[in-house]
């Protein structure tokens, strides 16, 4: 009996199967017994433990603020057995740092940081000297917010000598806000690149700021409202175009008028460049009631049709013309109103007014009230006025000359006072 047990035994460790099974088991109770020892005591590094800075209360009440915190994240190692360390997570250990009671007025503070248990996990030990950073500099102020207009300081290298590059912007203007300080600090703010291509393109742009002297700034404490700007590169064909102007309140006749410049560069989408009639750009009106006889200027800002920009560095422009061989006389004139005289009464304390007339000798020597109407123009003024209302005005007067004295004009605006009632 006792020789068929043995034989049994003898069979059952001739598996190597069960053998495996059994060493396993054997090793995993080895492993768990040892890692829950003292003995086998490990480090491990914990990441992402967020910083704790608080601004003291008399700062706080003094309107300070306090940069340089955001996202402001520490690790340290940490020892215990391996179970312990397992469980640990960021959480569980608290960062502060020193000396945060002394940042009571505007600076820069510089701050030891210390680490210890957060939470209810306590049988491993904190390495004080593995935290890192060890140290953080923050800032103190009074907080600014100010509005800046983009300044483009991108410059484009273009190969094709008969086109111009563009670059237009997405934003024109952007709020800057941070330690007031600092804020002061900042005289502009541009995109500033040098760009090589030849065909359009879009790229985004980082701010950057700019003192008085145009010297670059660093500060890391300031934000913006917009981020990035996207600019966008046109390449564009150039032309040389005239430039003119319109007149208003002009004789038949009159000389020429001459341009300062007469023609400059321009840059535009071609279909636009295509359409301006004889290659000509209007760049304003003439308004003879502002013209004295005598040689008269004018200066014009230079505008042009949507996508055309001048390039050839002008802005303004005059027009010049010589009206002194033309003279001019005054017209005691009288004044009438077209208002329908069923619904207003009309009364004009005086009904005569001074004109003067402009043109040549021949006819400023023969014109007389007669060639000269000047009517009350009451558009818009009596929108308010409720019946039996009686208001008293001061109404512009439209002057117009009779036929015969087509190639005079005449010079200034004129007001009459009017009194009126609405029946």
């Amino acid at each position: 009996m006792k020789k068929n047990n043995q034989s049994l035994l003898s069979r059952f460790f001739s598996h190597n199967i069960t053998l495996l099974v059994l060493a396993f088991v054997l090793a995993f109770a080895a492993w768990f017994i040892i890692s829950l020892s003292e003995e086998s005591e490990e480090t491990k590094t914990i990441t992402d433990i967020p910083v704790t800075i608080e601004l003291p209360d008399t700062a706080k009440d003094d309107g300070l603020y306090l940069y340089g915190t955001d996202d402001l994240k520490a690790s340290v190692e940490v020892k215990g057995n391996r179970a312990m360390l397992g469980t640990l997570t960021a959480s569980d250990i608290q960062v502060t740092a020193n000396q945060s009671s002394s940042m009571i007025s505007v600076g820069s503070y510089t701050l030891s940081l210390t680490a210890k248990q957060a939470g209810l996990k306590t049988n491993y030990t904190i390495v004080k000297e593995k935290l890192s950073p060890s140290t953080v500099t923050v800032y103190v102020d009074k907080n600014k917010e100010q509005e800046f207009n983009i300044d483009n300081q991108i410059t484009v290298k273009l190969d094709d000598s008969n086109h111009y590059a563009s670059v237009a912007l997405s934003k024109s203007k952007v709020t800057v806000s941070g330690p007031e300080t600092h804020v002061n600090q900042i005289a502009s703010v541009a995109v500033v690149d040098n760009i090589s291509t030849d065909t359009q393109t879009t790229v985004n742009e980082d701010l950057v700021f700019f003192d008085e002297n145009g010297e670059k700034l660093y500060l890391p404490y300031v934000t913006t409202d917009i981020g990035t700007v996207e600019a966008t590169i046109s390449v564009l064909p150039i032309t040389e175009v005239s430039l003119k102007v319109d007149t208003a309140n002009a004789p038949s006749e009159y000389p020429n008028i001459t341009m300062s410049p007469a023609r400059v560069k321009i840059a535009g989408p071609q279909d636009v460049l295509d359409s301006l009639e004889d290659n000509t750009v209007t760049i304003g009106t003439l308004d003879f009631t502002k013209l004295k006889n005598e040689g008269n200027k004018e200066k014009f800002d230079i505008s042009l049709p949507k996508g055309c920009k001048v390039i050839s560095g002008e802005t303004t422009a005059t027009a010049s013309i010589d009206l002194n061989e033309f003279y001019s006389t005054t017209v005691n004139a009288k004044v009438s109103s077209k208002l329908d005289s069923s619904k207003y009464t009309v009364e004009f304390p005086s009904n005569n007014v001074e004109i003067t007339v402009n043109g040549p000798q021949d006819l400023i020597d023969s014109i007389s009230a007669s060639d000269i109407t000047a009517i009350a123009d009451f558009t818009g003024l009596l929108d308010d006025v409720t019946t039996g209302s009686a208001v008293s005005l001061s109404v512009p007067l439209k002057i117009s000359l009779s036929s015969d004295y087509a190639q005079c004009w005449v010079y200034g605006s004129y007001t009459v006072n009017v009194n009126v009632t609405k029946k």
